[in-house]
């Protein structure tokens, strides 16, 4: 059964009961209210008896008087008794009236019972008024006779009689009523009851259904979502409860299903993707393994080549220098190409040594001779040995620190160069320190490097754009010799834009060097 038609059910009981009960009060209201009505007009008619009884007894007394005494009033006290008389028959008649629309036609035998009660005191008045005529006191003994036959035989046996009979006919009436009342209170008591009971039984029945169709299912449901969130897939998901719950579970199992499939396929594309990634990092790390054997083998080959070019580049530029000191001797053609393949192969050594310097560090081969150097001495010394004018500025107090002067003196002294060949006519150097490091700032105010070339800058034989455009002589290996030198160091060396124009090389070595 579906949820929406059991709660369908329980719905349409429990409004049932509570319109039943709605009605049973309704009803008991108006059966409360027409029991007061019914018992009030039968104890008005019951008082309304007496009243006309009293008033009769009355009358037959004033009556008697008259006999006896006399009429003294002039009959006004015997005409007042006979209108309350005939006010108390109209007022019993209207009383019966409305008990006929109340009951039906069962009280009509009230209203045949007072016509002749009334039928009695018209007969009884009659007759006394016989005796009253004359309105002298009653002279005869057979007057008092008649008088005393008529109030013990027509009055005392038929007419009281007759009233009595109408008054116990309403306090009959009275009982039954109360009895009528009586019995529908014990019904209406037991069907409270009833309802009750059935209201108790619904409730007890709809949590029996809410825990078995509803509780329990969302139970289920929810160790089944908890087992299919941590991916066990062993037990399918039962929910058991409203057909409603029942296809909820056959669409977490059919899910299961697919996510178990797609799991065990996940599982093996992720075995494959392991393999294949295993296989290409053991093929990548071959071509590692081969890229450094190669990238160490050639390291090694630039120096040794490099320095196996030093020794026919020395012969060559000794046998340049003995040749051209005997000059005299030979032609100006000779003698000038002799000074040309000196002059080559000077700057041929030259080359070969930085790249033996580069080639050294990268092979982590540069040895340093390291000793305690104040670094305002190899600032000075470079300047001195530049062929150019440079605005020094170092400082009064002795920056000493475990350098290989020849080597760091080599760097600024590059850097000098380069700043002459490609930079601008003002070049200066400036020597400070911070906290941690000593700093040497190399300027010039020439036409700088763009981002990109500064980027390229450190990378054997690379040229700017303003020193190949401009045809400067220049092998390209300055700066990256610099770049060995100051990292052999354990400092850094970084090319920065000036606030004009122009270049800024700042080397930066640290004070820990100092004393090792």
């Amino acid at each position: 059964m579906r949820s929406s038609a059991l709660f369908g059910i329980y719905s349409l009981v429990i409004v049932s009961l509570v319109v039943g009960m709605a009605v049973l009060t309704l009803y008991s209201l108006e059966k409360s209210r027409w029991w007061d009505a019914r018992t009030q007009l039968a104890q008005e008619s019951h008082a309304l008896h007496l009243k006309l009884e009293a008033n009769l007894y009355r009358l037959f007394k004033q009556h008697g008087d008259v006999l006896l005494i006399g009429d003294r009033d002039g009959g006004a006290a015997v005409t007042e008794l006979r209108a309350k008389i005939d006010r108390n028959l109209d007022d019993i008649r209207n009383v019966i009236a409305r008990e006929i629309q109340m009951v039906g036609d069962e009280e009509i035998e009230e209203l045949e019972l007072l016509d002749e009660i009334e039928n009695d005191i018209r007969s009884v008045n009659a007759v006394i008024a016989t005796l009253t005529t004359s309105g002298e006191p009653i002279e005869t003994f057979i007057q008092i006779e008649r008088l005393a036959g008529l109030l013990d035989g027509d009055i005392d046996d038929e007419l009281d009689r007759k009233i009595n009979a109408a008054l116990e006919e309403e306090i009959e009436e009275v009982e039954e009523v109360l009895e009528e009342a009586a019995a529908f209170r014990n019904w209406n008591t037991r069907l409270v009851y009833v309802i009750l009971l059935v209201a108790a039984v619904t409730f007890f029945v709809a949590l029996l259904s809410f825990s078995s169709q509803i509780r329990q299912p969302i139970i289920r449901l929810q160790n089944g979502v908890n087992r299919l969130r941590d991916a066990d897939y062993s037990e399918p998901v039962y929910l058991g409860g409203s057909r409603e719950f029942k296809d909820l579970g056959t669409v977490l199992n059919q899910m299961a299903e697919q996510l178990k499939e797609r799991e065990l396929s996940r599982v093996e594309q992720q075995k494959h993707l392991e393999e294949t990634v295993a296989a290409r990092t053991s093929e990548l790390q071959e071509l590692v393994d081969k890229l450094e054997i190669g990238e160490e083998n050639r390291k090694q080959l630039m120096a040794d080549i490099s320095h196996e070019l030093r020794t026919p580049l020395a012969i060559i530029l000794g046998e340049a220098d003995v040749t051209l000191r005997t000059a005299g001797t030979l032609s100006d053609d000779v003698s000038d190409a002799f000074a040309r393949i000196r002059e080559s192969a000077k700057h041929t050594n030259q080359i070969v040594d930085d790249m033996l310097t580069v080639a050294r560090y990268e092979a982590g081969q540069l040895r340093l001779d390291r000793k305690e150097i104040d670094l305002n001495k190899v600032v000075k010394d470079a300047v001195s040995m530049f062929p150019g004018k440079v605005n020094v500025s170092t400082s009064k107090v002795a920056m000493k620190t475990q350098v290989d002067e020849v080597r760091l003196r080599q760097a600024v002294l590059a850097l000098l160069q380069n700043a002459r060949r490609y930079g601008g006519p003002k070049i200066s150097v400036d020597l400070s320190e911070t906290a941690r490091a000593y700093v040497i700032a190399i300027e010039d105010d020439g036409p700088g490097l763009s981002a990109n070339e500064k980027s390229q800058a450190f990378e054997r034989f690379f040229r700017g754009s303003n020193a190949a455009g401009q045809g400067v002589e220049g092998s390209g290996l300055g700066l990256p010799v610099v770049k060995s030198i100051v990292e052999a160091h354990k400092g850094t060396v970084v090319l920065l834009d000036r606030e004009d124009t122009g270049l800024r090389v700042v080397i930066e070595l640290p004070k820990e060097l100092r004393g090792t």
